[in-house]
């Protein structure tokens, strides 16, 4: 219907008095865009990964096919060349095309002959030879591997297709092949359009990749956004609505019930499943999208490799997708390469709060992408962030250029793009990236100075939750609560900590109460030095320590941050410190063999917000995920050795509010008791720590002034409560006289000399509690 629609619209649109509607089938065309082979592909043969069992094959079946045809490819009469007579035949119907699509069309009668000659030219014998090929080739993905299926097209069967004159397979696998064409229309570009994906016998201008010349001048599309996956309430929804409107496991049972109560459905069901999976199949195994195909497949990804692909050297590409294509970890091999090879023309990123796309979700953030083709190369991509409306492009601080050698500054190791809200956004951030590197820089055998591995957790909240136990469960197997840790006899189960529970110099944010409910600790309660924070499940020590000695840690406190956040949230890049304890895996732990006052001061630098601000220009959804940590700027350990003391003695008493960080402390040689919480201090010590990290990160007092603008929470919850922005008060104070005493990264600040801290007594010297917490 699409197909005949759009016939409709040109021929409306190119209609000529007194001439017949022009001929169009050999330009409009339906088909699955996704699967299809090249003439690379062809040439190469059937892979080995084609058959990996799908939904429904026999996984012993499968592997006796996959060695059977590894069997066959490693016997080839010479090198299996599928080129010479592939070019001969795209030749011959590039010219064969033209010849009917150039003919003159000025009466009925002549568009009438062209229709016939099109018919005639579809139905050739070598035409539909070099279809069946084609189609050979993709079919054997969407095989059914089981004994009784029809003969497989292994390499032998489909080298044998070749030839006119063997009896390459029996009628049943040539019918499959035909049967499988029909039900995944694969659509074969250089053949559906010969004359535009051209195979020239001399290989001159042939894309590597491909295996063809030529493209599309133009490429436009507004793909499906959504993963390769069926979608049980859709498929249900016209069928079994009341499958459809059950959910979680009452769904699953209702299906499962089927095979028994509706097996023409159940088939339908099964059929449905294996033709998506087959699909995904093709996607992720065939070679034709090696950058995309990854992982949970998105439809609108492998649209955009496919796009691009087809778009001739000299040509443009534009589609409408989610803006993580450029930004998500599953996209990364696709944006990197386009930065690399400057295919960027613009980048422009919308959320749907002004209803552009009425039936989208208004929190939807989507973009139009424009490309280059490949003989083409941008000095610079434009972009432009949090758009409403495309009227706002003609604001002269929406959008701003990136050369593909400054994003690979901000992001080396993924080519991933940053989201800036502006051109000063960029600007500062860049600068940041041109004085400071990168945590880890992956490929340099210098790019990980902190020696830092990471962990998600230590335990998944799903697949490890048997070994989670609840109070109600420890209490009525006689253990007994000791701080925030079970004992019984000399067995203990520790907390497990939970991202929500933990924040900035803080490990005591959040507390769990016994009906299951969260809330902040209260001030007073943080002030009690004996307080801890209770969680909702307990682990036994022997798997805590089983965790974290498979990766040689030996302190009793961690270093982490938080996995969810965003980058409107009041802060976005939560590290901190807390006990050694079971911890989720919302919480990725860093490790490195490094001394504790190195990772303390490893931590108050990405507990800045100097390295805040950097962060928020990274996370375009709601995680922070390994790949945007490794990337966000982090001092060198060298660069910050000479502060390591001034900012330890900081850290610490922030960090030390209650004998459960005892251990930290005494790790930085200090035996006392812990120190006091005071609100104002604590924001004093802090103000310095920003100020330091500011100079440090070489950013100017007036950029300083701006950024402490864009964090707008941090702002409304101090004016509320002050009646002014204290805490921008506060660091540009600090900051001043920082620059007064000549800090710098080779400068380091010294209490009682250069520098003078407004607090008495200074930091690392605050009231302590009392006693030994023994």
């Amino acid at each position: 219907m699409a197909v005949e629609l759009a016939k409709v619209s040109l021929w409306l649109e190119a209609l000529e008095p007194g001439k017949p509607l022009g001929f169009l089938d050999a330009h409009v065309k339906h088909g699955n865009a996704l699967i299809g082979a090249t003439p690379k592909l062809l040439r190469g043969g059937i892979p080995d990964e084609a058959f990996k069992p799908i939904e429904g094959d026999d996984k012993k079946y499968a592997k006796t096919l996959e060695k059977q045809n590894k069997a066959e490819r490693g016997g080839q009469r010479g090198l299996f060349d599928l080129g010479g007579e592939t070019k001969i035949a795209n030749t011959v119907f590039a010219t064969g095309l033209r010849r009917i699509t150039g003919a003159a069309s000025d009466t009925l009668a002549q568009v009438r002959r062209q229709e016939a000659a099109y018919q005639d030219w579809a139905e050739s014998t070598e035409y539909v030879r070099a279809l069946h090929v084609a189609d050979a080739w993709c079919a054997a993905f969407t095989w059914r591997k089981r004994a009784d299926a029809p003969m497989a097209v292994t390499e032998e069967v489909f080298r044998n297709l070749q030839d006119p004159t063997s009896d390459a397979a029996p009628q049943s696998t040539h019918d499959e092949i035909v049967r499988l064409r029909t039900q995944y229309r694969f659509f074969h570009w250089h053949l559906e359009f010969p004359e535009v994906f051209s195979v020239p016998e001399s290989g001159v201008g042939i894309d590597e990749a491909t295996g063809w010349a030529g493209g599309f001048d133009c490429v436009l599309g507004n793909p499906p956004w959504e993963h390769l996956e069926l979608k049980e309430q859709e498929f249900f929804s016209a069928r079994a609505a009341h499958i459809a409107e059950a959910a979680g496991a009452k769904r699953k049972k209702l299906i499962a019930g089927l095979p028994a109560g509706d097996p023409a459905l159940h088939e339908e069901y099964e059929a449905a499943k294996r033709e998506v999976d087959g699909t995904r199949h093709f996607a992720s195994g065939s070679g034709v999208f090696p950058l995309c195909g990854r992982g949970r497949i998105k439809t609108d990804p492998v649209f955009t490799e496919q796009g691009r692909k087809l778009t001739a050297p000299r040509g443009r590409m534009g589609v409408i997708v989610p803006t993580g294509i450029a930004t998500d970890a599953t996209t990364q091999y696709f944006f990197k390469d386009l930065v690399q090879q400057g295919s960027i023309a613009a980048l422009y990123d919308f959320e749907n709060r002004a209803g552009l796309f009425p039936d989208v979700d208004s929190r939807m953030k989507f973009s139009i992408l424009s490309l280059t083709g490949r003989a083409l190369r941008e000095p610079a991509a434009r972009f432009a962030f949090f758009l409403h409306d495309p009227a706002e492009l003609d604001e002269a601080d929406k959008a701003f250029t990136l050369t593909p050698e400054e994003i690979i500054l901000l992001n080396p190791n993924t080519g991933t793009c940053p989201v800036f809200r502006s051109r000063r956004d960029a600007e500062i951030t860049l600068g940041i990236y041109r004085r400071v590197p990168v945590l880890i820089k992956d490929g340099d055998p210098k790019g990980n100075p902190w020696g830092v591995s990471f962990m998600q957790g230590l335990f998944n909240m799903t697949s490890d939750s048997h070994l989670f136990n609840t109070r109600e469960d420890l209490e009525a197997e006689g253990w007994h609560l000791e701080g925030n840790a079970f004992a019984k006899g000399e067995a203990r189960m520790l907390p497990l900590y939970e991202a929500k529970m933990l924040h900035h110099y803080d490990h005591r944010w959040a507390t769990y109460d016994e009906d299951g409910s969260t809330r902040d600790l209260p001030l007073e309660e943080k002030c009690d030095p004996g307080a801890v924070v209770l969680p909702r499940y307990w682990v036994a020590e022997r798997e805590v320590d089983e965790k974290l000695a498979s990766k040689r840690w030996k302190r009793k406190w961690l270093l982490g941050w938080r996995d969810i956040c965003r980058a409107t949230d009041e802060r976005t890049a939560i590290s901190f410190s807390f006990p050694k304890s079971a911890v989720g895996n919302k919480i990725p732990l860093m490790l490195a063999d490094q001394p504790p006052a190195a990772l303390v001061a490893l931590i108050a630098c990405q507990g800045s917000l100097a390295h805040d601000f950097a962060s928020r220009q990274k996370v375009g959804g709601i995680t922070m995920n390994f790949f945007i940590w490794q990337q966000l700027p982090v001092l060198a350990p060298g660069a910050l050795l000479s502060h390591y003391q001034w900012v330890g003695i900081r850290a610490k008493e922030l960090s030390f509010t209650s004998w459960d960080m005892a251990h930290l402390a005494r790790d930085l040689g200090d035996i006392g008791a812990p120190f006091i919480w005071d609100e104002d201090r604590r924001t004093v010590i802090r103000a310095e720590l920003d100020a330091l990290f500011f100079h440090l990160y070489g950013i100017t007092r007036d950029d300083v002034d701006y950024i402490l603008d864009t964090f707008p929470i941090v702002k409304r919850k101090d004016e509320a409560k002050y009646g002014t922005y204290r805490t921008k008060d506060l660091i540009l104070a600090e900051y001043d006289r920082m620059a007064a005493a000549g800090v710098s990264l080779t400068n380091p600040l010294v209490d009682g000399e250069n520098y003078t801290s407004t607090l008495t007594p200074p930091p690392g010297h605050g009231p302590r509690h009392e006693g030994t917490g023994e």
